[in-house]
């Protein structure tokens, strides 16, 4: 599947753009380019530690998550995720990151641009073949296998 052109404009910060399928049933082989989202911000770093549950029963309702804990993308249990071209940035400051992977395998990132400031731009947990190129201000990385990390 491939998402492309999309211009995202005062969104609701505390919603993210979610890509979670549910354990053992992975969202698989998904490309997005030419991306742009901007959110209102205001986010806290406390915010950041947020665990969205999986509520099973109410897929694919993306409101059953409540609060993110990310500005972002929020992508969980997929396999195959390609992203290029992508800009995410926020009216006022967002202490949260921008991109969280939990249970993903197969990540490429390229030129992805995110606002400068001092909270970690990605978490990523229990990911595989995770690979970040050519992204502002974020430096290349691969990483093939991480428990947990914060860039």
């Amino acid at each position: 599947m491939l998402i492309n052109n999309v211009v995202v404009s005062n969104a609701n910060s505390k919603q993210a753009a979610i890509i979670s399928g549910i354990p053992g049933h992975y969202i698989s082989e998904v490309k997005f380019s030419n991306i742009f989202i901007l959110n209102q911000g205001g986010g806290t770093s406390q915010d950041s530690s947020i665990q969205p549950p999986e509520n099973e029963a109410v897929y694919p309702e993306p409101n059953r998550f409540g609060p993110m804990p990310v500005h972002g993308f929020f992508i969980r249990h997929a396999k195959g995720i390609e992203m290029r071209d992508v800009e995410v940035t926020c009216v006022k400051e967002d202490l949260r990151p921008a991109f969280m992977l939990e249970d993903v395998e197969g990540a490429d990132f390229s030129h992805i641009k995110l606002p400068r400031g001092d909270a970690g731009r990605w978490t990523l947990k229990n990911v595989k073949d995770f690979n970040l190129a050519q992204s502002k201000p974020q430096a290349d990385v691969y990483l093939e296998n991480v428990t947990e990390k914060t860039l």
